[in-house]
C-alpha cells in the first residue's frame, strides 16, 4: 500500500486538472454545455446548409386528379401523291416549324404534266382567238347578205329577178347558219380552255405535293420511310409532327367536386379557383393554366365530368401522353405557415428551428407546432411567413454561428398548391 499511494496522488492530480480545463470550457460557452466546443467550432469556416422558405399552405389537403397530358395538334403526316421518296430533310426527333420542307417525292412526272397541261391551254387559247375572228368574218358576210335581201325585197317586183331573190334569201340562212356554228365553236373552245386551266391547277398541286412540308410547329418523330421507299396516297404514315408548346391536361373531377368548383367560379370568378401539377418525378410545374374546355355531361359510369387546362410549355417538361398529378385548391380552404418536417429539432425545452438572418446568422426559435399535413408542421407561433430554416445540416448549426446557404430547397407540387 505504501508503494501504489504515490500512483493514485498522481491520479487524483490529473483528474483535477481536466475538471478545471472543463469547467473553464463551460464557463467560456457562457453556461451552456458544449458551448466551448461551440466556440471552438464557430472559430472555424462556416457549415453549408440547406435552407426553405415558411410558406402559406392551406390547412386542408387539396384536391387531387391523374391529369393526362395532351397535343392541342398532332399531325400524322402522309403522302398526297404517289411517287419514290427524293430525299429526307429533317432530323428525327428535331423541332419543326410550320411550313419546312420534311420530304421530297420524285417530282420529274408531275412537272411533265404541268408542262403538258400549259401547253394544252395555250393551244386552246390560240384556237379560241381563231374562232372568234372567223365568227367576226361571218357576221360581217351575213351583215352585207341581208343588206342586200333588204333591198332586193324594197326594189319592185318587176325589176327584180325571182332567182336573184331566192339566192340572196339562201345566202342570208347560211351565213345565220356558220354564225350559230362560229359561236358554238367558240363556247367549246371557253369550256376547253376551263378544262385545261382546271387541269394546269391540279398538276400544278400535285406538283406542290411532292415536297412535304410540316403542316404545324412540333418535335417531329421517327421518319417512317427514307429515301427511295415508294409512297402513295394515304398507305403508309410518313412521320408524326407534335405541338409541344402550347400543351393541354386533361382531366375528370365528380359531380360532387364540379358542383363545388361551380359555386365558387360563380361568387368569386373561375380565377379564383388555382391549379397546379406535379410532374412525375415529384418536381412541381412552374407554369400557370387557364381553363380550356369542361365537359357537357357526366360519365353515366364514373359520375365525372372532363376538364381540361391549357399551359404554356416552354421548357417542354410537359410530354404528349404523360401523366401528372392535378392539385386545385379554393379560397374557401383555409391557410396557415407550415414547416417542413426534417427542420424540427427537439431538446429539453421543446421544438426549435434554425432561422437564418439576413446576414447569414443562424438563429434558434423554439416554435409551437401543429398537426401534420402532407409532411409538414402546422406553425402556430415561434416563426413568420418568408423566414428561412435550416433543413439539411443541423447537426453542424450552433446558435449564433454564421452559415453558408448551399442550397434552397424547393417545395414539391402537391405542397406548393396548397399555397
Amino acid at each position: 500500500m505504501r508503494v501504489l499511494k504515490p500512483i493514485v496522488i498522481s491520479v487524483l492530480l490529473l483528474a483535477l486538472v481536466a475538471a478545471g480545463w472543463m469547467i473553464r470550457g463551460w464557463v467560456s460557452g457562457g453556461g451552456q454545455p458544449g458551448g466551448g466546443m461551440a466556440a471552438i467550432a464557430g472559430r472555424g469556416e462556416a457549415p453549408e446548409v440547406v435552407t426553405t422558405t415558411v410558406e402559406t399552405t392551406s390547412l386542408k389537403p387539396p384536391r387531387k386528379y391523374v391529369g393526362h397530358v395532351e397535343a392541342i395538334q398532332d399531325a400524322e403526316i402522309y403522302a398526297q401523291v404517289a411517287g419514290t421518296i427524293k430525299k429526307v430533310h429533317f432530323k428525327e426527333g428535331a423541332m419543326v416549324n410550320q411550313g419546312d420542307l420534311l420530304f421530297t417525292i420524285d417530282p420529274d412526272r408531275y412537272q411533265a404534266k404541268v408542262e403538258l397541261y400549259q401547253a394544252t391551254l395555250v393551244q386552246a387559247k390560240a384556237s379560241l382567238a381563231a374562232a372568234q375572228a372567223g365568227l367576226e368574218s361571218v357576221e360581217a358576210q351575213l351583215t352585207y347578205a341581208e343588206q342586200y335581201l333588204k333591198r332586193l325585197s324594197s326594189a319592185g317586183a318587176r325589176s327584180v329577178v325571182q332567182a336573184d331573190l331566192d339566192k340572196a334569201k339562201s345566202a342570208v340562212r347560211q351565213y345565220k347558219a356558220a354564225q350559230q356554228e362560229a359561236k358554238a365553236k367558240i363556247e367549246q373552245l371557253r369550256a376547253q380552255i376551263k378544262q385545261s386551266e382546271a387541269n394546269l391547277t391540279v398538276a400544278r398541286i400535285d406538283l406542290n405535293y411532292t415536297q412535304v412540308r410540316a403542316p404545324i410547329t412540333g418535335r417531329i418523330g421517327q421518319a417512317e420511310v427514307t429515301a427511295g421507299d415508294y409512297v402513295s396516297p394515304g398507305a403508309v404514315m410518313m412521320a408524326r409532327v407534335v405541338q409541344v408548346d402550347p400543351v393541354r391536361v386533361r382531366f375528370a373531377i365528380s359531380d360532387r367536386d364540379y358542383l363545388d368548383l361551380l359555386k365558387i367560379s360563380k361568387r368569386e370568378g373561375i380565377e379564383a379557383i388555382k391549379a397546379k401539377l406535379q410532374l412525375a418525378n415529384g418536381d412541381s410545374f412552374k407554369g400557370k393554366g387557364s381553363l380550356d374546355f369542361v365537359g357537357n355531361h357526366m360519365n353515366l359510369k364514373t359520375g365525372t365530368i372532363v376538364l381540361r387546362l391549357r399551359y404554356d410549355n416552354p421548357g417542354q417538361e410537359l410530354v404528349h401522353n404523360s401523366y401528372v398529378n392535378v392539385f386545385m385548391e379554393t379560397p374557401d380552404d383555409a391557410h396557415g405557415l407550415a414547416l417542413p418536417q426534417e427542420a424540427v429539432m427537439t431538446d429539453t425545452q421543446g421544438e426549435y428551428v434554425y432561422v437564418v438572418t439576413d446576414k447569414g446568422v443562424a438563429q434558434k426559435r423554439y416554435v409551437n407546432l401543429g398537426d401534420s399535413i402532407n409532411g409538414k408542421r402546422i406553425v402556430n407561433s415561434g416563426v413568420k411567413a418568408g423566414n428561412t430554416v435550416v433543413i439539411q445540416g443541423l447537426q453542424r448549426v450552433r446558435p449564433g454561428q454564421p452559415v453558408k446557404v448551399a442550397k434552397t430547397a424547393v417545395s414539391k407540387a402537391g405542397e406548393d398548391c396548397q399555397s
